[in-house]
């Protein structure tokens, strides 16, 4: 009558799981490299897709230096 199965979200979920990781990772690596220990809490305990480690690089004025970062390292590493 019905068929209640998920759909395969597969490739999906993958991609969201690296978002959350890539800007959690870079969220806490700042936020323990200058000290904000509420930042830092907060980011490791609440999980929401990346939002609360980008709103942290955004608040504390370093998102775009993040930004460069990254675009640096795709430059560097795939570019050559």
């Amino acid at each position: 009558m019905f068929n209640w199965a998920m759909p395969d979200l597969g490739i999906g979920i993958f991609i969201l799981i690296i978002w959350e990781a890539f800007w959690k990772g870079i969220g806490l690596w700042k936020s323990a490299k200058k000290g904000d220990t509420l930042w830092f809490v907060a980011i490791f305990l609440i999980n929401f897709f990346g939002i609360i480690p980008i709103f942290y690089l955004w608040r504390t004025k370093q998102l775009n230096g993040a930004i460069k970062d990254v675009q640096n390292f795709f430059t560097s590493k795939f570019m050559k």
